[in-house]
């Protein structure tokens, strides 16, 4: 393909691209976004540096180059102006329908093929997430390191060149610092060369090896869990899911929920089932003719999707981003061959395309116009209460009106801590009104004691801002009026033990709150609310400096309501732990529950002269 006629191709794909998802170049933050964009705060050392980049986190997750490292030096450059995050994203994807091109015209043969490839991915509604989510950048990376790990691969094969060859396993060692996906480069190549280029298929060998020594280090370093949403499940189910991503691999299963003409719901049910048939019927044709290669594009679907198959609880639509890139390459291939055949042979393929296009691209405009306007809603919210901090420096701001999405999508990761600033929270009763997602956090933690605003409205040390709008709005002193009428000093059930307003749940043996936590001695007590007593759980979580367990870990011991509990252990320095415990199934009081927290061994810091124990950050009671 000549460089002219390849510029061509890729600057259509590019225009296509920043049509459908311009909505998500002006996107702003959300969700996760703020976890990784606070990750750099308390980097101080080499040290520091060196565990935010590479200790796992969220689900064991290791990606230092498409989370870590991106939003920590984007942030230390642009702080929360949101543009040049997006703009990497979308350069990105751009570079990646260049590479989608080139390799779709090297294995197919056809310039039609490398046209239609980069259309048909683009067009998928998977990408409509991470085209408008920053955290989901590791996607787009990833793609972006298997397509260059491949084309090298074609490179070497074509050209003999060993400098290709090494190419390859440079992107390939690579990519494991995006997603943890990459693993499955060596099934890729290996599946190519086994399909069109024998004599070149044991030379993609010893990719297993590096993919075998990842994945043992990565179990040994973030095991995995047994529980919740991200449980693996060996079993049936892996078939199911498999078919559910099939499925959803072209685009249309949430076009029904869109505002769109009857006929075109239906025919987005339909589409699935109509072109997995064109494609059997296209992949027939060709195995028939003794065509194997045309099985390497479902080979890289199967390959990528493989992974999260056994994640039965947690199926998401952006897992397929990338694997339907074979589907895209697939399909490209397919309405090639039908072009080529005969009239009847135009007029299918020219339906299967339209079909597709006309089902999936209006989900992924829907996706990325729907993330584009809460991120929105986000920013108003976080940067209305940074204009409130600044009218009211020193103040407590109480947000009343929070809705479930704005919470979910924003305060629930703690935004304003990347402004400095720490004293916003919910109203009390706001709980009552957003919907919980306990998979997602606990809204109680977030809402500010009734008796603390009680107190602080009458000290005026508080403001209250009515958040139900686009903009916030001042309504302390109607809250005021209306609070004695509406709120009762009942003890809360949850305890931020770094807060000032909790020291009232806190018995003896704790220090001043100091950097979000509060050190105890020996032996603390506290107090928590409980509002039912059946099926609680207590949920504690602190932090333990290396200097702690100098003489090596700490046993903690609970006391629940006067009931004992087995100790547990705290033996990861400078990291948080957190602990969950069963209420007793019946309790001495009614209304609260006391909890004494006892340490085996204390640590005097020469300088503090203080007997430290263990920093606790929260405490709370939650339903089973």
């Amino acid at each position: 393909m000549s460089r002219s006629r390849f510029s061509a191709l890729w600057l259509a794909a590019s225009l296509f691209c920043l049509w459908l998802y311009w909505p998500g170049m002006k996107a702003w933050f959300q969700q996760d976004d703020f976890a990784w964009l606070g990750l750099g705060l308390h980097v101080h050392t080499p040290a520091e540096l060196l565990n935010a980049l590479f200790a796992p986190k969220a689900q064991g997750t290791i990606r230092p180059w498409s989370e870590r490292a991106f939003f920590m030096s984007f942030f230390a450059l642009f702080g929360l102006d949101a543009l040049p995050y997006r703009i990497l994203v979308f350069a990105t994807q751009l570079a990646n329908l260049g590479l989608l091109i080139a390799i779709a015209r090297r294995v197919t043969g056809s310039t039609m093929a490398a046209a239609l490839a980069p259309l048909f991915w683009t067009a998928n509604s998977a990408l409509g997430l991470p085209m408008s989510w920053t955290s989901a950048y590791n996607q787009i990376l990833c793609a972006t390191f298997l397509l260059g790990a491949f084309y090298c691969l074609l490179r070497w094969i074509e050209s003999g060149s060993w400098r290709w060859y090494a190419a390859q396993w440079t992107v390939f060692l690579l990519g494991f610092g995006a997603l943890e996906i990459n693993v499955v480069y060596p099934a890729i190549a290996a599946a190519y060369a086994l399909l069109a280029s024998r004599r070149h298929f044991l030379h993609t060998l010893p990719l297993f090896a590096a993919s075998g020594a990842y994945a043992l280090l990565h179990r040994a370093l973030a095991p995995g869990t047994r529980e919740g949403p991200y449980a693996m499940r060996f079993d049936g189910s892996i078939l199911s899911t498999l078919a559910t991503y099939w499925y959803g691999g072209f685009g249309s299963m949430r076009l029904a929920s869109l505002e769109v003409p009857p006929w075109l719901s239906a025919l987005g049910l339909a589409a699935p089932w109509i072109l997995s048939l064109a494609m059997a019927l296209f992949l027939g044709l060709r195995l028939r003719r003794g065509q194997w290669a045309v099985l390497w594009p479902l080979a890289w679907f199967l390959a990528v999707i493989g992974p999260v198959l056994p994640l039965r609880d947690h199926i998401s639509d952006y897992y397929n981003a990338i694997p339907t890139l074979g589907l895209a390459l697939l399909g490209g291939w397919a309405f090639t061959a039908a072009w080529n055949a005969h009239l009847a042979g135009k007029a299918a393929a020219v339906f299967c395309a339209a079909l597709y296009l006309a089902t999936s691209a209006p989900v992924a405009r829907a996706t990325v116009r729907y993330n584009f306007e809460r991120s929105r809603a986000v920013r108003d919210l976080v940067l209305g209460v940074a204009r409130a901090h600044e009218i009211h420096p020193g103040k407590v701001i109480l947000l009343n009106g929070v809705g479930t999405d704005r919470f979910w999508a924003g305060m629930n990761d703690k935004p304003f801590r990347l402004l400095g600033i720490d004293d916003v929270w919910l109203t009390p009763g706001s709980e009552n009104t957003i919907q919980a997602f306990p998979a997602l956090g606990d809204v109680s933690q977030f809402v500010y004691p009734a008796a603390a605003t009680l107190r602080a409205l009458r000290q005026k040390q508080a403001v209250v801002y009515e958040a139900g709008g686009p903009r916030l709005r001042n309504v302390t002193q109607t809250y005021a009026n209306m609070a004695p009428l509406r709120l009762k000093a009942t003890l809360p059930g949850h305890i931020d033990a770094g807060n000032p307003a909790f020291a009232e749940q806190l018995g003896d043996g704790w220090y001043p709150a100091e950097g979000g936590y509060r050190w105890m001695a020996k032996r603390a007590s506290l107090r928590l609310g409980v509002a039912s007593s059946t099926g609680l759980r207590l949920f504690l979580k602190g932090f333990c400096p290396a200097t702690q367990l100098s003489k090596g870990p700490l046993h903690l011991q609970i006391f629940i309501d006067g009931q004992v509990y087995p100790p547990v252990t705290v033996s990861r320095p400078d990291e948080e732990f957190s602990f969950s415990f069963t209420l007793p199934a019946v309790l001495k009081n009614k209304d609260f529950v006391e909890v004494v927290l006892e340490v085996d061994r204390t640590v005097v810091p020469p300088a503090d002269g203080r007997e430290l124990g263990l920093a606790f950050g929260n405490f709370a009671l939650r339903r089973l």
